[in-house]
């Protein structure tokens, strides 16, 4: 296949649904719900199958990250069937499940643990203790399928595990709470996250003052222009996906190398984010310029663009697997501005200027004490 920009076809993050029955504050489906054309959108088999061919799983891709920009892939109707369809053709890949886990039944989440396996990953995007707490942000999820959904994969489990937390101001003295849950029910790991999105940084949300009510204390809130993870370990299982992480370090290796003294370290050519699919069948070199909904300003300059002058929004009618193959997407003469861009500062975008300065991405990795070992 012609790929003339260098696009990685090993990792793709992919949107299997925009459905989601949780109202997260922050959430773009709740924030700009009038700006998102592609709500209640979703993936069907025969387009994952027109996107994914089976020599592309085959000689290619190494991980599918299923995350939702505006939804959760577990609404996703044809979820399943798609996972089966990529474990019959290539069961070596990774599939990377990231869920709030609601109200899904019992019999869905055992099929989906029959069908996965040792390289795969589910977690649950869990931030309270119980339901009141969890609702404090995860608004409209419900506990107990939560949990039934978290027990049923852990037993006699095959996937690797995975409870994720944000931390915010009702949870972040419950973290060793936290983790004892997630240790109780089986987890492999515990994922602790610190957000920009709150209003000392980001602007105040359901609020008519100054007040952010669920902003945590400043050492738990990230001190670049992304999330910063953390990962403890719960079991003694090691996850095994060698074949992705072997290659990423080596594309990260070669674009550090050529961009190590630009302005812009372009992770989408190493593909660690992941090229990006909606649940409308749009491409684009990751979620972080997928989704322009509002009116962005570089963190360096005075350069600002509204998001429906955003090259992505202008063009997504060029994105689209539904009326376009693979191929024409990804070789179409649109992408000549974003990639001739990455060397010039003065051409920079101010999506890639937010999440891709070369400053914020060397300081990717990060370490605080959170918890007592």
């Amino acid at each position: 296949m012609l790929n003339k920009y260098g696009f990685q076809f090993y990792h793709w993050h992919i949107e299997p649904s925009s459905k989601c029955p949780i109202r997260c504050p922050r959430c773009p489906r709740t924030e700009m719900r009038k700006d998102i054309p592609w709500l209640q959108k979703e993936i069907s088999l025969e387009l994952f199958k027109k996107c994914f061919s089976e020599e592309l799983l085959l000689t290619q891709v190494k991980r599918l990250t299923m995350c939702g920009d505006v939804g959760d892939p577990i609404y996703c109707k044809d979820y399943l069937d798609i996972i089966r369809y990529v474990k019959t053709v290539n069961p070596n890949i990774h599939i990377y499940t990231i869920t709030n886990g609601s109200y899904r039944k019992k019999e869905w989440w055992e099929e989906l643990r029959e069908i996965s396996n040792e390289r795969d990953t589910i977690a649950f995007s869990i931030d309270g203790y119980d339901d009141a707490s969890n609702n404090l942000y995860r608004v409209n999820s419900n506990w107990d399928s939560i949990i039934e959904g978290l027990t049923t994969v852990t037993t006699n489990k095959k996937a690797y595990v995975t409870w994720a937390s944000i931390i915010f101001s009702f949870n972040q003295d419950h973290l060793q709470q936290i983790r004892t849950m997630a240790q109780k029910y089986g987890c492999d790991s515990l994922q602790l996250t610190r957000s920009i999105k709150f209003g000392s940084r980001f602007g105040t949300y359901n609020t008519d003052d100054n007040y952010d009510a669920l902003e945590p204390r400043s050492e738990y809130i990230s001190k670049s222009g992304r999330y910063e993870r953390r990962t403890i370990k719960l079991s003694n299982r090691v996850l095994d996906n060698t074949e992705y992480l072997d290659t990423n370090k080596q594309k990260w290796l070669e674009i550090k190398k050529e961009y190590e003294d630009d302005y812009i370290m372009p992770l989408c050519l190493i593909g660690n984010r992941g090229l990006y699919l909606n649940a409308d069948g749009q491409i684009y070199p990751c979620s972080w310029v997928a989704a322009p909904y509002y009116q962005r300003q570089s963190p360096i300059t005075d350069k600002v663009i509204a998001g429906k002058e955003s090259l992505f929004r202008k063009y997504e009618h060029l994105m689209n697997i539904k009326t376009r193959t693979l191929e024409e997407i990804i070789n179409d003469d649109v992408w000549e501005k974003l990639f001739g861009s990455f060397k010039d500062k003065e051409k920079a975008f101010v999506e890639c200027e937010e999440k891709c300065n070369n400053c914020a991405v060397s300081n990717e990795s990060y370490s605080v004490g959170y918890l007592t070992n």
